[in-house]
């Protein structure tokens, strides 16, 4: 067994971030090690004595060795009694040891938290829902199958990273450009399991996806749609089936482990244009949600549209101190005098345009127009980028920073600097952490406004800034309220509680249901799902309890039990005096 970790990423600027992040030396040292629930030592020795014979003594990580398993941001690294840990950890490396893994886990009843990258930062990052489990890390199995030119598309497994599929399409001149998260260190398969999203044409990950493998609880291998029949020419083209899909019941799920997925790309086309949009005024966005959702459904904007406000802007470019050096969040009156000062909006919609030059000059010029109409204080950019033949073919490295290469498909580690925000620099014991609640809100000017509104002050009371983008779709927005704190700072981190809880109450009156969930709070998003007392938790549980008779794999992930640990779900609310 292995108490230190070895190198995750072969880009020396990602592994130092990581190792940043998750601290090898944590300030809260991972004991004691609790065991799984209901699993007695001598089965936990042996348990863990077969994932060694498995993976090997390189590949099972005890004690000091779980720093890399532990949420970095926890709130309640401090309180043994709430903080989310696990016993041991394992990393195979094919899927035949995979199936070995499972294979122990359910001869010994030991709970399985399984992952690909374990970069769900601010959702608790690798940490299991249940204590005790066993990470199941699956970053070794980390094969690009396949990148196709003619239909456009990649085959990879679990471990594979935006970084890392960028950089086989550029290798291997691949005509595609894969769409990109804002941090490339994630992997494509766990980002889309999740409803994680880029930023060009093929934004909505898990809506890009045709056929998957899972393996199920019991080492069962499935694959779907197309993908079921052997050697089927449109195993990765068609999102159609003979009978129900299943791709969706392994998105967010503890029913399978996806161990292959395919993800639609975008063709390099010859032109693209980035574009942006500003108004000056934080009620602006009603007008903005307006316009631009309009042309989302319509079809004149066919990408991503990605919203982002003015103190995320400053964010980017320093810290809270460099712009406000009073006590509290920054007031109004200082944000309009910054907004004047640097020339910037308070809203930002940025978008790209992609396909033919003619076309996409064609498209700019109709969206001015409607911008003009509509939203005719607003300023509008676009930039375009061209190959020069008509039957040429973009690269995107010609694309310069400034001008989004995140949309044409460039990874990189770009907003990471973001969370620095509250940590001044003289505080050389600072530890930034971030988190997030999301909700899912209609696409509707109004609605935003009201949110923005009612958040914001219940941002401020806790002692940060409306830190506030959306990802805008056809007719609904996910929308990020982001919060940043000094993770060393103990009333700073119960004050992000007392925030998490006053956003959750604000969307639970609106009906607003989540797009990610903490693993401390998935039960209590899980909870909205009320119709007919609760019906889709129990129908999901249903599956759960007849293919995972065990409970081995992610108990309590989205809410879904299986029937051994059922006792253990948390509904109660807080309430904060």
């Amino acid at each position: 067994m292995s108490i230190t970790h070895p190198q995750t990423y072969p880009h020396p600027d990602y592994e130092a971030a990581h190792q940043q992040t998750y601290e090898r030396a944590p300030r809260h040292p991972i004991t004691p090690i609790p065991l799984p629930p209901g699993v007695g030592q001598t089965d936990f020795d042996s348990a863990i004595s077969e994932f060694l014979s498995i993976a090997g003594e390189e590949s099972v990580f005890v004690k000091e060795g779980l720093s890399d398993y532990i949420d970095p941001y926890d709130v309640h690294e401090h309180d043994p009694s709430q903080r989310k840990l696990p016993s041991a950890a394992v990393c195979p490396e094919s899927t035949d040891q995979l199936s070995s893994v499972l294979r122990v886990a359910n001869k010994y009843k030991i709970p399985l938290w399984h992952f690909s990258r374990g970069k769900n930062l601010g959702y608790g990052g690798p940490a299991p829902r249940v204590n005790g489990s066993v990470a199941l890390d699956l970053h070794r199995l980390d094969k690009i199958i396949e990148v196709n030119d003619e239909y456009h598309y990649a085959v990879v497994e679990p471990g594979v990273t935006f970084i890392q599929l960028y950089e086989y399409c550029v290798e291997h001149k691949k005509k595609v450009w894969p769409s990109t998260p804002s941090l490339g260190w994630g992997s494509v398969i766990g980002n889309t399991v999740d409803r994680g999203m880029g930023f060009g044409m093929n934004y909505a990950h898990h809506q890009c996806v045709a056929g998957i493998e899972v393996m199920l609880p019991d080492g069962d291998v499935v694959r779907t749609g197309q993908w079921g029949i052997s050697s089927s020419p449109s195993a990765f083209l068609s999102k159609f089936t003979f009978g129900p899909s299943l791709e969706g019941l392994f998105f967010q799920s503890n029913l399978g482990v996806v161990t292959k997925m395919s993800l639609w790309l975008t063709p390099q086309p010859q032109a693209y244009m980035c574009c942006s949009f500003s108004m000056p005024l934080f009620t602006d966005l009603e007008v903005m949600v307006d316009v631009f959702g309009e042309m989302k459904r319509n079809g004149t904007v066919q990408s991503c549209v990605w919203f982002t406000s003015l103190i995320e802007t400053l964010c980017i470019m320093g810290r809270r101190e460099d712009y406000w050096t009073g006590e509290g969040p920054v007031p109004d009156w200082r944000l309009e005098e910054l907004r004047q000062e640097t020339g910037f909006g308070h809203w930002y919609a940025r978008w790209g345009l992609y396909g033919p030059k003619r076309i996409v000059e064609a498209q700019f010029e109709e969206i001015k127009s409607v911008l003009a109409r509509r939203a005719p204080t607003g300023t509008i950019a676009g930039n375009l980028y061209a190959h020069p033949g008509e039957d040429g073919r973009l690269d995107a490295t010609m694309v310069p920073d400034q001008d989004g290469q995140m949309f044409v498909g460039i990874p990189s580690l770009w907003s990471l600097p973001l969370i620095n925000w509250p940590i001044s620099k003289e505080k050389k014991d600072g530890k930034a952490a971030h988190g997030d609640y999301a909700p899912i809100i209609p696409s509707n000017g109004k609605l935003l406004m009201e949110w923005m509104e009612v958040s914001k002050p219940i941002c401020e009371a806790n002692g940060v800034e409306l830190m506030a983008d959306f990802f805008m779709h056809e007719r609904h927005v996910v929308l990020m309220n982001m919060f940043t704190w000094d993770q060393t700072d103990k009333t700073q981190k119960e004050k992000m509680e007392r925030l998490y809880y006053g956003l959750y109450e604000e969307a639970k009156k609106r009906g607003y249901g989540m797009y990610r969930g903490h693993v401390n709070h998935m039960d209590l998003i899980a909870h909205l799902n009320d119709f007919n007392n609760h019906a889709y938790n129990r129908f999901v549980e249903k599956i759960k309890d007849a293919i995972d008779p065990n409970g081995i794999l992610g108990p309590g992930k989205q809410g879904v039990w299986p029937n051994r640990f059922r006792h253990l779900r948390e509904t109660q609310e807080k309430r904060f005096d």
